[in-house]
């Protein structure tokens, strides 16, 4: 990310009108072809966007309610068996119509709902033209580290056409997660969904009637390749796409008529080829029945947004983050950045009557180098006060007149929080609020790693790249550094950075013992960074470089999580035990930095990865590709 100035800002904006068609002029042609070719396979009518059974083709807005009714909480092990295939269709979520990479033609995705100690199995089925994978995001994956999901560092793609199956069991993990593709930057364009793992030791199992998922995302009307392949060019100047829309559980409306205005201009028409767009699409409404108590699981399964989520005149409490349970604390906002996941409590006490209020994802623009004119950043969805005998979720057409099959309802007039609740900064929950339900100091660290990061321009092509101390990261698509580790290409002793390629920046662990990582961000922006195959204790976030002896450190059971946020210019200060044998990813998850190359590797007890008996059907990944 590069700090501009305003002139510098509307120069660009010129510029990038420019360069823009003859960046994504193959793209766009392929993509007209396919609109074309589909427009005319099926209904000229354009009402038959709205028809209810088209959004079944979506999701089931049933299916993320998570009622204890229909899944039981038990210590009894069990395998949950899924069948997926992914491939191309073209949806429109807010309204605007563009192709998606969807599993079993559902967006978001479908939900995997387990118990701890369950095994967990996934077929996936790639009806693409690329190459994917699915990353369990949150799953220690300990003892099955090659089903981690990672295109190059544990995995290769799987190849168009073909299949391969996800085993793994959960045996000692409950809370809120989700599954992503973890290829190039699929996962934008649709390639998502929510995990959840329940387990009767749940500390707040009793303090709760309902429970469901809240998904919200940032949405772009441009596929994602278009929008990687710009940002890895000269002609975006480090500057990353910015959100045309976003969406709570798929959904929102969008003004049809901002389309040419956005930072990608588009030009939406009727059909014959062209992207159609109708305004007032629906929005998810999330129903709740007066005096019960809800759980809210809210994720951010978007690529760059910061949020800041609330319900209009309904406290919210914080009881999980990332997988870890938190001692209770009361908020009017809660911050939430890329990857990251907060379980809250909603009383719905504030009325008795069919009322609705509206629930507010905020995008936090702050945190943007350019705006976007067709970005409307409040980004909304209903809370919905409704009788016994009513859905717990449903979709809404506000002031929608179109033949929909739908109940139209006004929107609500609640008021929403004031300002004084409401942070200009993109950063997490301080530090003070979360407190782990089940304390835990944090270990004395035996050694310590110090990574810096940064965005520079220094390659010949003059491309403002990513960088984690001086690797800017590349997958190795074809021998991900897992098979190298465990083949030859790698394997112990602490110079393995001469063991693996240029691109691979990996720290050997040889020992299980505590790391204290270091993160100094040299970037103007902040950055959620994730740790595959752990939970860490944050120990120190602040401003500048962290200063041994002098930085504050807080070791009393600090928060436990899997993704923080770097602060601009800032640093954080990690713990965690290297006792999970395998390759495990740190990297940034703003998807476009991962793309620039914003990812380094833990290579822990690399004797008991030389010993992992990896099966045979993920090394013929690597054959076929």
């Amino acid at each position: 990310m590069t700090l501009w100035s305003d002139s510098r800002k509307s120069d660009f904006k010129y510029r990038r009108l420019l360069v823009v068609t003859s960046v994504l002029a193959i793209t766009t042609l392929l993509l007209s072809i396919t609109l074309l070719i589909i427009d005319r396979l099926r209904s000229r009518d354009p009402n038959s966007l709205w028809d209810h059974s088209s959004y079944d083709i979506k999701n089931d807005p049933w299916e993320y309610n998570l009622s204890r009714s229909n899944f039981s909480i038990s210590k009894v092990p069990t395998k949950r068996y899924y069948e997926w295939t992914i491939s191309q269709h073209v949806v429109a979520p807010d309204g605007f119509e563009r192709p998606m990479l969807l599993v079993n033609g559902k967006f978001p995705g479908p939900m995997v709902e387990a118990n701890t100690g369950d095994m967990i199995v996934v077929k996936v089925t790639n009806n693409m033209v690329n190459g994917t994978a699915i990353h369990w995001h949150g799953m220690f994956q300990n003892g099955t580290n090659w089903m981690d999901g990672t295109t190059g560092v544990t995995q290769c793609p799987i190849p168009p056409g073909q299949s391969f199956t996800y085993n793994f069991t959960v045996p000692n993990q409950w809370g809120t997660y989700w599954w992503h593709a973890h290829a190039a930057s699929q996962y934008v364009d649709g390639i998502v969904g929510p995990l959840i793992i329940h387990s009767p030791d749940e500390p707040h199992l009793e303090k709760y009637d309902q429970d469901m998922v809240m998904m919200v995302s940032d949405h772009y009307h441009i596929d994602s390749a278009s929008l990687a392949a710009w940002y890895l060019s000269t002609a975006s100047e480090g500057v990353e796409p910015v959100p045309d829309n976003g969406l709570i559980n798929g959904r929102n409306s969008f003004d049809c008529s901002m389309a040419t205005e956005a930072l990608f201009p588009t030009t939406p028409g009727s059909g014959n080829g062209k992207d159609r767009c109708f305004s007032n699409a629906p929005q998810a409404v999330f129903g709740v029945e007066p005096g019960l108590t809800y759980r809210i699981r809210i994720i951010n399964t978007g690529s760059f947004a910061d949020f800041k989520v609330s319900v209009d005149e309904h406290e919210l409490t914080v009881i999980e983050a990332d997988g870890v349970d938190m001692v209770p604390v009361k908020v009017e906002r809660v911050p939430i950045h890329v990857a990251q996941r907060y379980s809250v409590l909603l009383v719905a006490n504030r009325s008795t009557s069919n009322e609705g209020f509206w629930i507010r994802a905020e995008m936090n623009t702050n945190c943007f180098n350019v705006e976007n004119p067709a970005l409307d950043p409040s980004v909304k969805a209903i809370l919905q006060y409704k009788a016994p005998s009513t859905p717990s979720f449903s979709i809404n057409n506000t002031n929608n007149n179109r033949n929909t099959g739908m109940t139209t309802q006004e929107a609500p007039n609640s008021v929403d929080w004031n300002e004084g609740a409401w942070s200009p900064h993109c950063d997490d929950l301080k530090a003070e609020m979360l407190k782990p339900f089940f304390a835990k100091d944090a270990p004395e660290a035996d050694t310590q790693v110090v990574l810096e990061m940064s965005f520079q321009t220094i390659s010949r092509d003059r491309v403002n790249m990513g960088y984690v101390n001086k690797t800017s990261w590349r997958p190795q698509l074809d021998s991900p550094t897992l098979l190298q580790a465990i083949d030859g290409g790698g394997g112990g002793g602490g110079n393995s950075a001469t063991m693996f390629d240029a691109s691979q920046l990996v720290v050997t662990l040889d020992k299980i013992q505590t790391v204290e990582l270091v993160v100094n961000n040299l970037d103007e922006g902040a950055h959620p960074f994730h740790l595959h195959g752990h939970v860490f204790y944050v120990v120190g976030s602040g401003d500048g470089s962290y200063i041994p002896g002098q930085s504050a450190l807080h070791i009393e059971n600090p928060p436990r999580r899997d993704t923080v946020t770097i602060p601009p210019y800032g640093y954080v200060v990690l713990r965690f035990v290297s006792d999970n044998p395998g390759l495990w990813a740190f990297h940034c998850h703003i998807d476009w930095h991962m793309a620039a190359g914003l990812l380094m590797q833990f290579l822990a007890l690399p004797s008991q990865v030389k010993a992992f008996e990896i099966p045979q059907v993920v090394r013929e990944l690597c054959r076929a590709s």
